[in-house]
């Protein structure tokens, strides 16, 4: 469907100050990824980890979307986007003040899964938002600048994380973030306040609901698409703190103003796919062309194993080039959604591709560089890439057959 139907009307003019809130949302929810990949070596220190288990500390964050992105999509449809998404919030911050207090690793790893649950709830609230927000001729430049919202929290957390685990530890960090959660639950809740509500269809379905989702093909191929490219990203660049500390000797407060910078870069990206879309370039190409440019970054990063400043630029070619596919994926949510209620089923379905990516590149690529060395690393990324290049022709056949 190219419209957006009764669900999410479309409006005569963008309100663009939601979207600035959605998108905000989601950089407060990224900083719970990145206060982990910089943390890690201090929690490695702490708490005894290895480098499979410091994987699963990133990892274990979106094991809850990979059980529940649809479903909780689906429920997201019904209950409200600006509801859930300020419930998401709240549970970041109550899950971050716990997991300060973690004696170890097990609670540790609980609470991470819970921040992940508030997580979920927001990147599958806050794109319904914007879509309600954005008349159709910005939708894809307002999903381009949503799409950046994982790089820019990252990158933001990682930057700010080494001034404040320094004088306060890996803890502090957390409590810290919890409370920004919450001081921006506040804050939304009053901006939003006079913001109406999503519009529901008159009966309620929701196993119906999530069979025409999960049947879809444009739905199907869209998630898989995501959950090639988040293997491959977050097994690559969430291990760059690690790596530059580690591996090339920088300090913390080095190394994270360098990973920063480089995540950062992913965000550009995706604010360039959201123009050229709004141009009407089309979406598959610009997949392909992102894959296949991670791809070959990767293979000089691992294969060639170049000094710090080829590495570097290597890792913004990967960023860059990549962020492209993000909001090439979730700008085509609304279009490809079954029904017009369906759009945040359609965005948790989305979601759980991308974070079973999550939840399995890190690990495994944490326990082969473990095993046998970084060099290894291409071996697990290739199949992400050409899985990803085949889905791409797939969604352009797709694309192409649709009326």
């Amino acid at each position: 469907m190219d419209d957006l139907g009764s669900a999410i009307v479309p409006r005569e003019t963008t309100e663009w100050r939601i979207i600035g809130l959605a998108v905000a949302a989601g950089i407060v929810g990224a900083f719970q990824i990145g206060k982990a990949a910089i943390a890690l070596p201090a929690l490695r220190a702490d708490l005894g980890l290895g480098l499979a288990a410091a994987g699963w500390i990133l990892s274990v964050f979106n094991l809850i979307g990979v059980l529940a992105g649809m479903p909780l999509g689906a429920v997201i449809g019904r209950l409200g986007d600006r509801r859930m998404l300020l419930a998401g919030l709240a549970l970041i911050a109550a899950a971050s003040l716990f997991g300060a207090m973690a004696p170890g690793a097990a609670l540790l790893l609980a609470t991470r899964i819970v921040e992940g649950l508030g997580f979920l709830v927001i990147v599958i609230a806050a794109p319904t938002l914007i879509a309600r927000a954005a008349r159709p001729a910005d939708l894809k430049l307002a999903f381009g600048i949503w799409g950046a919202y994982m790089p820019t929290g990252q990158a933001l957390m990682i930057i700010a994380a080494p001034f404040l685990i320094a004088p306060f530890g890996w803890r502090g960090l957390w409590t810290a973030n919890a409370a920004l959660a919450l001081l921006f639950a506040i804050v939304m809740a009053r901006a939003t306040r006079g913001f109406p509500p999503l519009r529901q269809p008159p009966r309620i379905d929701l196993g119906g609901d999530l069979r025409r989702t999960a049947t879809a093909p444009g739905p199907l191929i869209l998630a898989a698409i995501f959950a090639c490219y988040s293997a491959q990203y977050l097994a690559v660049m969430g291990f760059l703190p690690t790596l530059l500390i580690e591996e090339d000797g920088l300090a913390p407060a080095v190394a994270g103003v360098v990973a920063a910078t480089a995540i950062g870069a992913n965000g550009i990206g995706n604010l360039a796919a959201g123009i050229l879309l709004r141009r009407g370039v089309a979406r598959a190409p610009l997949i392909a062309l992102a894959t296949a440019a991670m791809f070959a970054a990767a293979l000089g990063i691992f294969l060639w194993a170049p000094p710090l400043w080829a590495s570097y630029a290597l890792y913004l070619a990967f960023a860059t080039l990549g962020g492209m596919l993000p909001a090439s994926v979730l700008g085509a949510a609304p279009a490809h959604a079954p029904a017009p209620h369906l759009v945040p089923a359609t965005n948790g379905l989305l979601v759980q591709g991308s974070n079973l990516g999550q939840v399995i590149g890190p690990p495994a690529i944490g326990a082969l560089a473990a095993a046998w060395g970084w060099g290894w690393s291409p071996l697990l990324l290739a199949p992400a890439a050409a899985g990803a290049l085949a889905l791409a022709a797939l969604l352009r056949r797709q694309e192409g057959a649709r009326p």
